[in-house]
């Protein structure tokens, strides 16, 4: 399990990284979710798929998700896509397949400070 740990740590570096996005930091706990006030992500390694597969969900979050209250919209899922394709070279697995199905366009709102 350490091992696998350290691989996904390694992915996760390597990815965001790539993305520009070298300051964002993994957590590996009971849940899957992007902390964007925090700049991390958490994962729950017990993912019935390929634990990447999440990984690249999360990260999906980063860049997706910054004026819009609907994180799952159909650019959410295209960036996702992109992303496991190239970083993966395979499609989106079951999982994320069914998670796509409640797919919704949210609505777009700008925050000025």
């Amino acid at each position: 399990m350490k091992n696998d740990l350290k691989k996904y740590y390694h992915f996760f570096k390597n990815v965001t990284i790539q993305l520009g996005h070298p300051d964002w930091k993994i957590r590996f706990c009971n849940d899957n979710y992007c902390w964007k006030d925090k700049k991390r992500i958490d994962i729950d390694v017990s993912y019935d798929g390929d634990v990447r597969q999440i990984i690249l969900h999360e990260i999906a979050h980063i860049d997706t998700a910054k004026y819009c209250n609907q994180k799952h919209n159909p650019f959410f899922w295209k960036h996702l896509e992109d992303l496991i394709k190239k970083f993966l070279k395979c499609e989106l697995d079951e999982h994320q397949k069914r998670h796509r199905e409640y797919t919704t366009n949210g609505y777009y709102s700008i925050i000025y400070k």
